[in-house]
């Protein structure tokens, strides 16, 4: 009988619906601190559900579990990110990781709407003058050129055009923005961008991104990707959205370019390292804001994992292929 290890959330959320796989026994991660699974069980287990919103205890039970299970064949995630190195580490044992990806696209789309809204319409200063109890209007005599500029005469490259991607397009246009597309398969017109670009000719449409929205999963090849040179070819004055990973930037380039005004504004919903440090300078950048790795929270995140979770479990019980499989990184 195959055997699966689930966090105990799950395990009791989802009793009947996994109770109505034939063969199937569920094994809940003990929650005490300390305790542990029974060599016995270890052995038989062939299957486990990684899930960060179980809480960060279930999650070092599951993925210390799945390390130490010596007949592991598949482990499912919760989320959509598989760059830590430990799921790389399950793939090369052999073993199919499958995650969850698309699931929280569009709450972390407009968050990342949110982000940009706040820095182009210049509500950071009026928040900060509020804090102050101080009426201050922003400077009547300032040229044009630095006024907050319209979204409709803009143009915002997407650095990975895939769900949250997509819908950050989708929210985009509804503001005239010019959409340009990064990834490596041409976009068509469901994608609803005005223009794609590959990867590798990124350089050639970072000069007319006014907005850079980043969303392109880590891997080897996107580590590092806007680094100080593709920064400095953004127009003075660019703004820069990061919901992806903090490592597909060189964060002390962008500080810099932040603190001299070379990039008007970040928001950042993602760093490197994670937590941020206490003294990192990204917290006190006046054109900048940083939220915790937290841009995907939504009420209706919690039935998604479990709909998709139960729908993996029926295909790995029927010994059909995922196409949510992920490839090595």
């Amino acid at each position: 009988m195959p055997t699966i290890l689930v966090p105990a959330d799950i395990a009791t959320r989802l009793h009947d619906q996994l109770a109505a796989f034939d063969d199937l026994e569920v094994i809940a991660a003990p929650e005490g601190e300390g305790a542990i699974l029974p060599p016995e069980v270890m052995e038989r287990l062939e299957a486990a559900f990684f899930n960060t919103a179980s809480g960060p205890l279930a999650s070092r039970r599951i993925l210390g579990a799945a390390r130490r299970a010596p007949n592991l064949k598949w482990l499912h995630m919760g989320h959509s990110g598989a760059d830590d190195p430990i799921f790389q580490e399950l793939m090369d044992r052999g073993v199919a990781v499958t995650n969850s990806a698309g699931l929280a696209a569009e709450p972390i789309a407009q968050t990342a709407m949110a982000g940009l809204l706040a820095l182009n319409r210049g509500l950071l200063p009026w928040i900060e003058a509020q804090r102050r109890h101080s009426w201050e209007q922003s400077p009547r005599e300032l040229p044009p050129e630095q006024q907050p500029p319209v979204l409709s005469e803009q143009t915002m490259v997407i650095l990975g055009l895939g769900a949250i991607g997509g819908y950050v397009a989708q929210y985009a246009r509804a503001f005239g923005i010019h959409l340009v597309g990064v990834r490596r398969t041409p976009a068509g017109p469901e994608d609803g961008v005005d223009e794609w670009c590959p990867p590798d000719r990124l350089a050639e449409v970072l000069p007319r991104a006014n907005i850079l929205v980043s969303t392109i999963p880590l891997t080897a090849t996107t580590r590092g990707m806007l680094d100080a040179t593709a920064l400095d070819l953004l127009p003075p004055g660019a703004l820069f959205v990061n919901v992806s990973r903090g490592e597909i930037v060189d964060q002390d380039a962008l500080i810099e370019r932040l603190a001299s005004g070379r990039i008007a504004g970040a928001y950042l919903d993602v760093t490197d390292p994670e937590p941020l440090p206490s003294d990192s300078p990204l917290w006190d950048l006046p054109n900048t804001i940083v939220s915790p790795h937290d841009s995907a929270r939504s009420a209706g995140q919690w039935p998604k994992i479990d709909a998709i979770f139960l729908e993996e479990v029926g295909r790995w019980l029927r010994g059909e292929e995922s196409p949510r499989l992920v490839r090595d990184r």
